[in-house]
């Protein structure tokens, strides 16, 4: 599992975008908060009976950007599970 927080900097598309998401601990999905620098801020979590990842329903970001963050917490899940096996 994430460690609870991850910093975020990447670009796309030339900007850069950097933040940080933490996890939010519920009892239905894996899901993170996310917080971008120029004020957004929404939820992402993933369903895992279809492996699909949503985002909150008033999220304004190109599905780029979506991209990245969920790329940036699926490496950082998977090298988590394998230090932890």
């Amino acid at each position: 599992m994430l460690n609870d927080y991850l910093n975020l900097q990447f670009d796309v598309k030339g900007k850069t975008f950097s933040g940080f998401c933490m996890r939010i601990h519920d009892d239905f999905h894996l899901t993170y908060a996310v917080i971008l620098e120029d004020c957004h801020s929404f939820c992402i979590w993933l369903d895992e009976k279809t492996s699909k990842w949503y985002s909150s329903k008033f999220t304004n970001l190109d599905q780029s950007v979506l991209d990245q963050i969920i790329g940036k917490l699926d490496v950082t899940e998977e090298a988590n599970m394998l230090s932890v096996s």
